[in-house]
């Protein structure tokens, strides 16, 4: 039986990398004889979502560092610490590199799948087997020359760069002509037979509390739609370093009793969330792909999204939800409330998205695997 080896950074949080690595690494497990290789944790770690038990996980480190921004460190005139931060970060640098070069000399496999550009180079400067190297890319360049050139040079001595979407594939094919560039979306865990009956005010968002998601916008979204549909109601599924920006402003615009924040929940618990919804609210800034709106889809929720996002632009069409331009907030809490008040839309969104929900299902996302990996 043929090897696959995943590496990733950890697999405590769960995030949508985190999640990508889990649902691929069991699906590949039937066939394949599968390993992660985790940056950071412990055996005694708690992964984020269930592996299949066949999988082999290694931790080359216990902790994974304090993350401290440097930018911070500047705007509060902290300059005296600086020194030392840069010297923690090379320290930092130095262990890991050793510790990866450690595992790549020795590594048996036949296919290596990497999850970021890091790791990626780890990969192709240390790795001197003969396994395929395939690198996934899970953010969006936003025309950021100075991500471009990262992901550029990550990719040397890579084999295959695969991306979630069709405008990411056509991007960066263009421009990096020395390797090839496959467009596979990215899987989901499994596709419930129940759907949501689309019966209620409640609409829905998941993901980590972080600028890029920018919750803040959704809260001055949901203070508009409430003075216009009393009994409308939003959950907001996460955590992050904005959670006491986002209770402040909830707070101060009065809707604590219409925004609710039960942070991070297991994927069984989320269910009833997805159940109990009748739109999925997106305001992201930036996605590359945005599993969290296929994961919607498939418990039936049409969805509404700012289209500044790749992955929402790629995701949601005309036939199955609404894509808002110019991240307009007055625009998207009118459209909600006009979705609300039509179940009869809602339902249409709902058939819609039954149509071509399963071409993100694991059986189509593995033949799309299988003209790489065989």
């Amino acid at each position: 039986m043929k090897k696959i080896t995943f590496i990733t950074m950890q697999l405590k949080t769960p995030g949508g990398i985190e999640r990508f690595v889990s649902t691929l690494a069991t699906m590949f497990s039937d066939n394949y004889n599968v390993e992660i290789i985790a940056n950071y944790g412990k055996p005694s770690t708690a992964l984020a979502f269930p592996l299949s038990k066949n999988i082999k996980v290694t931790f080359l480190q216990p902790t994974q560092p304090k993350e401290i921004s440097m930018k911070n460190l500047i705007i509060h005139f902290m300059w005296h610490k600086i020194p030392a931060e840069l010297k923690r970060r090379h320290k930092i640098n130095h262990t890991r590199i050793k510790a990866f070069r450690s595992y790549l000399k020795n590594l048996d496999t036949d296919y290596i799948i990497t999850d970021r550009a890091l790791y990626s180079k780890l990969t192709g400067k240390y790795y001197h087997g003969n396994a395929k190297k395939i690198a996934t890319d899970h953010n969006f360049h936003q025309n950021n020359p100075k991500y471009i050139k990262t992901l550029r040079n990550s990719l040397k001595n890579i084999d295959v760069l695969v991306v979630a979407t069709k405008e990411l594939q056509t991007f960066y094919q263009k421009i990096f002509s020395n390797i090839k560039c496959y467009n596979i979306p990215n899987p989901l865990n499994q596709i419930p037979t129940k759907k949501s009956p689309l019966n209620t005010q409640n609409l829905l968002a998941i993901g980590r509390f972080v600028p890029e998601k920018d919750f803040l916008s959704l809260v001055d979204v949901i203070n508009l739609v409430h003075q216009e549909n009393p009994e409308v109601k939003l959950t907001i599924i996460g955590d992050g370093q904005e959670m006491p920006l986002i209770k402040s402003k909830i707070k101060s615009s009065g809707l604590e009793n219409i925004i609710s924040l039960p942070g991070w929940l297991s994927p069984d618990k989320i269910e009833k969330y997805y159940y109990n919804s009748s739109l999925y609210v997106m305001t992201s800034k930036t996605e590359a792909f945005g599993l969290v709106l296929t994961e919607a889809m498939s418990f039936g929720l049409p969805c509404i999204a700012f289209d500044r996002a790749s992955g929402a632009r790629s995701l949601i069409s005309a036939q199955t939800g609404v894509l808002i331009p110019n991240a307009d907030t007055g625009m998207m809490a009118k459209k909600i409330v006009e979705l609300l008040r039509s179940p009869n839309k809602l339902k249409t969104y709902q058939h819609n998205i039954n149509q071509i929900i399963q071409d993100y299902s694991q059986e189509s996302v593995k033949s799309h695997w299988a003209k790489i990996i065989n």
